[in-house]
């Protein structure tokens, strides 16, 4: 088979994270490789670490999730060991045209200036990708869906225990519900999709290093060309993503890129029935102040319990933090109390993940010291953490915020004085 240089080259690049090695994409997580060394993969199925070239398509899987990228121009199949490839092909003319030959055991690939044989696996050890039958099918926008997806990474849990958090969960209907959480914290946002239920499914967890790989291949695929219609004709092709749902695959496909991943067995939480309603304490601060503020209390959060106490009146809020050898450090920064004094003792490293990258006014808010705390973000997904058990300065534990006379619910304001610029928690699960 023959194919252009710069063509099979960009396919490899769209593969990296399933065959290849980790891949990072905006707002979500690195997903790592195969911890190949050597051109040896240290993966129990070897033969995964090679993508496999299948009449007129490329194709890699870890056998949870798999992608089909359409190359017409390919026929024939054999495997191609995807990380001695792409490194190899990194130096070769793109406008090359690039000659493959299989044998038994290898794949000889060759170019108008030299050539290389790669040692490979049986393509009889491939493993088939599943083939969908979906009961909904649909066409969404995709550049609304699939960030809010990547959004939600940061929330899901990483153990194996608990399988049903280890992904984004879906809830269908209109508007379309997403919400992840890992027993501590939780992110929950409604998108203005429309995504029906239908015989029984009401709900998807798609694992989290699916949508990483979604995320990747969605910045990094070409969109597929219109040929006829309107300039607002293109703008809607180029944002759509088509989905396929069964009970236990959900399928992507748009251009030349298919995504199918098996889907998490199992009814996920009602997240929504776990955001405070109308939290009666709540606090406006601006997010690279707090960002700040959490450096300069690093250090002894590091060294103590990870926890930071924030107490907020009057115009401003104090943070702080003790070490193990009860050393203290405190900063103050502007912020507005809505409806009275509070404050509450939260995991540094959730804050921090929370607050990086963000501008503007952040919105907390708080029913007791035990209780969850919500935070808003302009158009940021809902983010409820739970507290952390912490002694005051004063030596009480747990005390509520005094209450405040009733008012009308404020605004919220911008009137804000504006500064220029992991261990687990020790408290049970949400």
């Amino acid at each position: 088979m023959e194919i252009q240089v710069q063509r099979l080259r960009d396919a490899l690049g769209l593969l990296e994270g399933l065959a290849g090695p980790k891949v990072k994409t905006d707002g979500g997580k690195s997903v790592k490789g195969r911890g190949r060394k050597s051109g040896k993969s240290s993966s129990p199925f070897p033969v995964l670490s090679n993508i496999l070239l299948r009449d007129g398509k490329v194709i890699a899987t870890d056998l949870e999730t798999a992608v089909t990228i359409d190359l017409p121009e390919l026929t024939g199949e054999c495997l191609l060991p995807f990380d001695r490839a792409i490194k190899l092909l990194k130096y070769v003319n793109g406008n090359d045209v690039l000659k493959i030959e299989t044998g038994r055991r290898t794949v000889t690939l060759l170019w108008s200036e030299g050539k290389a044989a790669l040692e490979t696996e049986s393509i009889e050890d491939y493993p088939q990708i599943p083939t969908i039958e979906p009961v909904i099918r649909c066409s969404v926008l995709g550049d609304m869906l699939v960030p809010s997806l990547l959004s939600m990474l940061d929330y899901c849990a990483t153990e194996s225990s608990r399988p049903i958090l280890a992904g984004v969960s879906l809830f269908l209907g209109e508007p379309l519900e997403i919400a992840a959480g890992d027993g501590y914290r939780m992110a929950y946002k409604t998108l203005s999709l429309s995504l029906a239920a239908s015989e029984g499914i009401k709900t998807v967890v798609i694992p989290s290093k699916a949508v990483t790989i979604l995320g990747h291949v969605w910045s990094k695929a070409p969109r597929p060309p219109v040929t006829e219609g309107s300039i607002a004709d293109l703008v809607a092709t180029k944002g759509k993503i088509g989905l396929e749902i069964s009970p236990t695959l959900l399928r992507t496909h748009f251009g030349v890129v298919s995504l199918i991943t098996r889907t998490v067995a199992g009814t996920p939480p009602s997240f929504k029935s776990l955001i405070p309603a109308d939290p009666p304490y709540r606090v406006q601060f601006y997010a690279p102040d707090f960002e700040v503020s959490l450096r300069r209390l690093m250090s002894t959060a590091k060294d103590g319990n990870g926890a930071v106490r924030m107490a907020w009146a009057d115009g401003s809020m104090a943070l702080s933090t003790e070490d193990r050898g009860s050393s203290n450090i405190e900063v103050r920064m502007p912020a507005q109390a809505l409806n009275g004094s509070g404050r509450i003792a939260i995991n540094m490293r959730y804050l921090q993940e929370y607050v990086k990258g963000k501008s503007g006014l952040v919105t907390m808010g708080i029913t007791t010291v035990t209780g969850p705390a919500l935070f808003r973000h302009s158009s940021s997904p809902l983010v409820v953490i739970m507290p952390m058990n912490v002694s005051w300065p004063e030596g009480e534990t747990e005390k509520p915020p005094a209450p405040q006379p009733a008012a009308e619910s404020p605004q919220e304001t911008t009137d804000i004085p504006h500064e220029s610029s992991g261990e687990q928690p020790e408290n049970e699960p949400a």
